[in-house]
């Protein structure tokens, strides 16, 4: 299945008014996934953010210097009004070009938006220094059918073109394009808030690596060498 860049940007045009609205009814999943990237990231590094959105989680991460990039143009005008101590800017992965490298590159729950995955991966080196790290989330696909009859009862935010990556070619792919992968790991097996039983799965889900194959979300951390 391909993606196409136009519908993805349409899509979360439209979606841009209701998207923190969105992201507030799914808080428990989002401050999940926002607390992995914080136990990634050190507080005060620099930090591209591939996907921004609004940039609520780069906020989150606290950089010394954030920017945050997105297909969407009014996804970009709400993110610098919400944001102005970061920069924002509209464009497609795949394409970016940034006189500056990073400590960190974020690409939270985006891989499967994206139209062209192996041009994001080729851009992604011209921001590289030798000890960046690329962090990547993404849904495991076994999880589909759960996430499409919530997303058609409402309960979560409607997805639009995209398609999810199983985790060989998603390192194939990095790998191709000069990443190495330095570690792995699945996290979040209850991305809804139910007392005890959340906290008690998603904490086994974090300590528990043989449980990968059936969590929710997949966290990756890429390193490269650098522009090349």
């Amino acid at each position: 299945m391909t993606v196409d860049r136009r519908d993805v940007t349409e899509h979360f045009d439209r979606l841009a008014e209701e998207y923190d609205a969105w992201k507030e009814k799914g808080s428990y999943y989002y401050d999940l996934l926002a607390d992995i990237y914080r136990g990634i990231i050190p507080e005060g590094s620099s930090v591209l953010e591939i996907g921004c959105g609004t940039g609520t989680l780069l906020a989150r991460i606290r950089p010394s210097r954030g920017v945050g990039v997105d297909i969407s143009p009014k996804m970009i005008a709400i993110a610098a009004a919400k944001h102005p101590e970061f920069r924002f800017l509209v464009a497609d992965a795949s394409s970016l070009r940034l006189p500056e490298t990073f400590d960190y590159v974020m690409i939270p729950d985006v891989i499967e938006h994206l139209a062209d995955i192996p041009g994001t991966f080729r851009a992604l080196l011209g921001v590289c220094h030798p000890g960046t790290r690329v962090v990547l989330t993404c849904v495991n696909p076994r999880w589909a059918p759960v996430l499409h009859l919530a997303e058609h009862l409402k309960m979560k935010m409607p997805e639009g073109d995209h398609r999810w990556l199983p985790k060989r070619e998603i390192v194939r792919i990095a790998r191709d394009r000069g990443f190495t992968m330095e570690a792995h790991q699945g996290r979040i097996l209850l991305p809804k808030r139910i007392p005890l039983l959340s906290s008690l799965l998603n904490r086994l889900a974090e300590t528990a690596g043989w449980l990968a194959p059936v969590c929710l979300t997949h966290v990756y951390v890429f390193t490269t060498e650098g522009p090349r």
